[in-house]
């Protein structure tokens, strides 16, 4: 039963998924999208079972100091701090509640500032240096030269962003009654994201996760190098030609190619539109081969691999 239920739901599923496409029905298209969302589910959790396994697997070795344990360690810590600042905590307590704070703080009679109109009104922003203010089509900061941003509108309802110029927080948003001839503060400090939009989570990955990547694929280019040295060796008319063909291209796309003859740089472009192009769609047509095979044999119950069987 622990192989025979995992096999029937594979095989009746694979068949659904199958025949879905031939059943133009509304019924079946809801079904459909309900088992999607099934599958999302089953994501998620398959992500909590592919964690815990990690931890099953390396912490025995970190406690029994195995070889390039403390790599193991760097593993844990990591994947520990992402899973902390990925979390959407912002939305705990208050600090989803954040809002622009308005106050009236006199009339533009009362500071001896003569009103631009009859129906004028103006808004004054309080708000950190690094804030930008957008009210309707002004977008400007909410300090400059130590001086609080400040607007005259036309009365009625107006609406004002906050937002901080980096990512990873949230704009603050709300619409402010302005009365002809009186002066309006908004305040406001935009609070710090936490989750994947999170400056945290942003920051992490822009300075750690993406130069290390760069770092990683860097050196794979000499790790390339190297086997495509061991491979164009010509010792057979196979290696000839890939050689052949590798030395044109590269004397194509560079410049000294160009230089020494127009016909370098034309003739490698027709060797990776033509032949290049030929192959790749022969190897991807037979992968679509076989895949189309392996479904088959998996809804048909051939295939029994993925039950742990050999």
């Amino acid at each position: 039963m622990k192989k025979t239920l995992p096999l029937v739901l594979g095989v009746l599923f694979g068949v659904y998924a199958l025949a879905e496409f031939y059943i133009p029905n509304w019924r079946v298209r809801t079904m459909t999208e309900e088992f999607q969302a099934w599958g999302g589910l089953l994501t998620a959790a398959a992500f909590i079972l592919g964690g815990a396994n990690i931890i099953q697997v390396t912490w025995p070795k970190i406690r029994r100091r195995e070889a390039d344990w403390q790599y193991k360690v760097i593993l844990l810590t990591s994947a520990a701090l992402m899973l902390a600042v990925g979390l959407p905590w912002h939305k705990l307590g208050d600090g989803g509640a954040a809002k622009l704070e308005l106050g009236i703080v006199g009339a533009m009679s009362d500071r001896g500032i003569a009103a631009t109109g009859p129906a004028t009104g103006r808004i004054v922003v309080s708000a950190p240096d690094d804030v930008m203010v957008q009210i309707g089509a002004v977008v400007a900061p909410a300090r400059r030269h130590g001086q609080a941003f400040q607007l005259d509108v036309p009365a009625g309802e107006v609406e004002v962003t906050l937002s901080r110029r980096m990512a990873g927080y949230r704009a603050l948003t709300g619409k402010v009654v302005v009365v002809a001839g009186q002066i309006v503060e908004v305040a406001g400090d935009p609070p710090l994201l936490w989750g994947r939009g999170g400056r945290v989570f942003v920051w992490i990955y822009d300075h750690v996760f993406d130069p290390c990547n760069s770092t990683m694929f860097a050196l794979l280019a000499f790790f390339v190098a190297s086997a495509a040295f061991r491979a164009f060796r010509a010792r057979n008319v196979e290696a000839a030609l890939l050689l052949g063909a590798a030395i044109l291209v590269m004397l194509g796309r560079a410049p000294l190619g160009g230089a020494v003859s127009s016909v370098f740089p034309d003739f490698a472009q027709w060797l990776i539109d033509i032949p290049n192009n030929a192959g790749r769609r022969a190897i991807m047509m037979g992968a679509a081969i076989g895949a189309i095979a392996t479904a088959l044999r998996v809804i048909v119950g051939l295939e029994r691999s993925h039950l742990g069987s050999d």
